[in-house]
This record gives C-alpha cells, sequence and structure tokens, in this order.
C-alpha cells in the first residue's frame, strides 16, 4: 500500500472534468484524483469500487493520501488523473445513476472511436458536444451584452466557463447550452453588468487574421518539438555532439510551448470551430484545444 502525505491547501485543487468538480492533489510530481466522490457522483457504491480498485494495484497505480478538506486531514484513495478516461471507459453502464447513464454510454462510445482513429489515423479528435448552429442563441447574448456593457468576450465566457465547469463552450451539452443563455440573461435582468458599462472597450491587440498565423506557428513549433523528441534518442546513441541540444530543446520548451498555447487559445475563444469548413481555423483548432480531451 502506498501512503503520500499532501502538504496542506498547497498541491490539492478542484477541477471541472465531465461536468464535475474532482479533487486532485500532486505528489512525486503526478497527479492524482480522489475517487470516492466521483465513484459517488456516478450513483455507485463506493465499496464495490474500491474493493475493484484495490484489487488491481497494478492496473492503476492507485495511492492512498492525506487530503486536506474542511473537516481536517482525510485519508482519501487516489488514481492517476492520466488513468481516469480508462477507468471510465470500464464501467458498466447498469450500475450508475439512470439521468447520467445515456451521458456516459456516449462518452464510452465516443472512447471506442478516439481509439479507432488514433491506432488508425494516428490522432484522435475530439469532437463538440454542440453544433455551431445550436450554439447560435449563446453567441448571440455575448454579443449584445459585450456591445451593451463594454466586455470583452474572454470576460463573458469566463463566467460562462467557470458556471459549468468547462474550458469552452464546445464542451457544453445542449441542454448546457441553453441553460447557459438563460444563465446570462438572468444577470442581465439582476443588473450585474450595469456598472461594466463606464468601462471603455478593450482594442483588441490582434485580428483574427494574425491570431490565426500565431495559432499556425505554435502548431509549427509543436510538430518541430515532436520531430526532435523522436529524433534525440537516435542522436544519445550516436553520441551525436548535437545531442545535448537536442535534450535540451525537448525537455526546456514544452513548458513555454504550452504556455503560448494557453493564451493563444484565451484569446481565440470567440471563433467558432466548424469541421465542414476547409479554412486555416477549421484545421488549426482541433490541434489547439485537443488538450480538453483530458
Amino acid at each position: 500500500m502506498n501512503s503520500i502525505a499532501i502538504i496542506e491547501a498547497v498541491n490539492t485543487t478542484s477541477l471541472p472534468f465531465h461536468g464535475q468538480h474532482i479533487i486532485t492533489a500532486m505528489a512525486a510530481g503526478v497527479a492524482y484524483v480522489a475517487m470516492k466522490p466521483i465513484v459517488e457522483n456516478l450513483g455507485m457504491s463506493w465499496s464495490t469500487q474500491m474493493r475493484k480498485l484495490l484489487s488491481q494495484h497494478d492496473k492503476y497505480g492507485y495511492a492512498h493520501m492525506n487530503i486536506p478538506s474542511l473537516g481536517g486531514i482525510q485519508k482519501m484513495l487516489c488514481m492517476p488523473i492520466q488513468k481516469l478516461n480508462g477507468w471510465l471507459f470500464s464501467i458498466n453502464p447498469a450500475k450508475v445513476r439512470d439521468d447520467i447513464r445515456d451521458r456516459l454510454v456516449r462518452y464510452q462510445e465516443e472512447c471506442f472511436t478516439a481509439l479507432h482513429d488514433y491506432w488508425n489515423k494516428g490522432a484522435a479528435i475530439r469532437k463538440p458536444e454542440t453544433t455551431v448552429d445550436d450554439r447560435t442563441p449563446l453567441r448571440g447574448i455575448v454579443n449584445r451584452i459585450m456591445g451593451k456593457y463594454g466586455m470583452t468576450y474572454q470576460a463573458v465566457y469566463k463566467l460562462v466557463h467557470k458556471e459549468f465547469g468547462v474550458k469552452h463552450i464546445d464542451e457544453l451539452s445542449p441542454r448546457q447550452t441553453a441553460e447557459a443563455v438563460e444563465y446570462l440573461a438572468g444577470k442581465v435582468i439582476e443588473g450585474e453588468f450595469i456598472a461594466k458599462d463606464k468601462i471603455p472597450t478593450p482594442i483588441a491587440q490582434f485580428s483574427d487574421a494574425e491570431l490565426c498565423d500565431l495559432a499556425w506557428l505554435w502548431r509549427a513549433s509543436q510538430v518541430m518539438m515532436n520531430a526532435c523528441s523522436e529524433i534525440y534518442p537516435l542522436l544519445k546513441v550516436a553520441e551525436h555532439r548535437m545531442t545535448g541540444h537536442f535534450y535540451s530543446i525537448t525537455h526546456e520548451y514544452p513548458r513555454a510551448l504550452n504556455k503560448a498555447r494557453q493564451l493563444i487559445e484565451r484569446e481565440v475563444e470567440h471563433i467558432e470551430y466548424q469541421p465542414r469548413k476547409d479554412d486555416n481555423w477549421s484545421r488549426v483548432l482541433p490541434y489547439l484545444r485537443q488538450h480538453r480531451l483530458q
């Protein structure tokens, strides 16, 4: 049995995952997730799932952790978050709550498709929960709020992200999209945006075309980084003089690239992904937003 003490409040946090918030903790550079809240939110027996996890340590790599909470330190059974999708894939839909069964089935079907595309196409791209047309009412009220109260896309969408626990509006289900419209309309009625109308509208630093160029610059850097990662082992075996340089590239630059991706993604929040449209945006956005698979 592993026992890992977690520093209180420093290495623990709550993150959105498939419509609910989960407790995560860092240990030895690995992100873990507390399993009991997830199992109970799915409506399953915690004792049954706990026995399943305890009997398959090599598969799931669980650890017992002391997690700070409002009630004090609690000992929780945790799993590396990178294995959480695989665990969900193994769940019997008949064992979960009725109100989330259909969503779990759709999720597992998406896993089948993702595995097929990964092995046969070399990449798996997550499809949005809703279409561009589905999100038209939401974009409409966002545009009206921007025009009337001088807010930016990022500021308005951030409210939606926080309320529904998503990172992008294409992660909203059709029902959540309708609820998001009602949520923003309610804030307008309640006057929560009134104080914003005196704030001048920020001037955009980049046009959409320039943002697209930056997105492709990031994508090109990512491709080159992946190429360097594949070449580095060969240089190491050959004891090539450039081995150290390629080591630095593959170990020091990923963090900078990911930070650039986060900044660019934030600025292109208002760009809708339209898979049927053959243009630069439709080709680069799936790569820019593919981290949302996690």
